[in-house]
């Protein structure tokens, strides 16, 4: 009964300090048309997006040559990081196939495959592009974003997901039309963004626990990149408008 009492304690502990504040963005300053020189404007290094920023999808190999299973022999290796428990890597099938199939292959610190999750599978989500991938105590984020207009999956795409590699399951999910290209990574909360072509642009804070959204603002185009500086965020639209945005903690009620 005592250690009942104990876990029930120490589980209200980790809720209550989860969902203590909720981050909110507010607009400093939309800076207008500032052009390919927003980078070196704004002491942004483009970190977030080393491919560039015009491409959809992060590309980031950190770790190369990993061991590869029969599932990832003839798969693209987009994204590979090293992590506390060894590294992990993003497998996509190649552009030129019509089937988009993404596997996420985790490694210990000895570079031996450990596991792997077929994320379409994971999610029952197919057609769909895993756009980014990040790792967070214990957690990734990624999204399953539409490739072409939304209308075309009928709105049902662009989510952002949290998942368990340990337990192997989904922790949350957001809404459709949440996320599609980079995830940016916060302390507390990660920001991401939906947008495309036509459709209305925003950029998003979420809660790394709840998943739920702290903050919506719009944007007049489709975010391409996004980096946080010195307790600002900066986002540059698709027709390089760079928007600075304060990022502020906002107790819960």
């Amino acid at each position: 009964m005592k250690q009942k009492y104990c876990l029930a304690i120490i589980f209200a502990m980790m809720f209550a300090c989860g969902a203590a504040d909720a981050q909110k963005l507010t607009l400093v300053k939309k800076y207008p048309n500032v052009g390919s020189e927003w980078a070196s404007r704004f002491g942004l290094t483009g970190e977030n997006k080393p491919a560039g920023a015009e491409y959809r999808l992060r590309e980031e190999v950190r770790v190369p040559n990993l061991i590869r299973s029969k599932s990832t022999s003839e798969m693209q290796l987009i994204i590979s990081e090293k992590t506390n428990f060894g590294s992990f890597a993003l497998f996509r099938s190649p552009m030129s196939e019509d089937y988009y199939g993404f596997t996420l292959a985790i490694y210990n610190k000895e570079d031996k495959l450990a596991r792997e999750f077929d994320l379409c599978r994971v999610t029952d989500e197919w057609g769909l592009e895993v756009q980014d991938i990040r790792y967070d105590k214990g957690r990734f984020y990624f999204n399953m974003a539409c490739p072409t207009y939304s209308d075309q999956y009928h709105g049902k795409c662009s989510r952002l997901y949290c998942f368990d590699a340990k337990t192997g399951v989904i922790v949350w999910k957001t809404d459709y039309l949440t996320s599609n290209d980079i995830i940016v990574m916060g302390d507390g909360f990660l920001v991401c963004s939906y947008g495309f072509a036509s459709e209305r642009d925003f950029v998003y804070v979420i809660d790394k626990v709840t998943g739920e959204v702290s903050s919506r603002m719009p944007l007049d185009r489709k975010a391409q990149y996004a980096e946080l500086k010195d307790g600002c965020l900066y986002v540059v639209d698709a027709a390089e408008n760079v928007y600075k945005y304060q990022i502020e903690a906002e107790p819960k009620k």
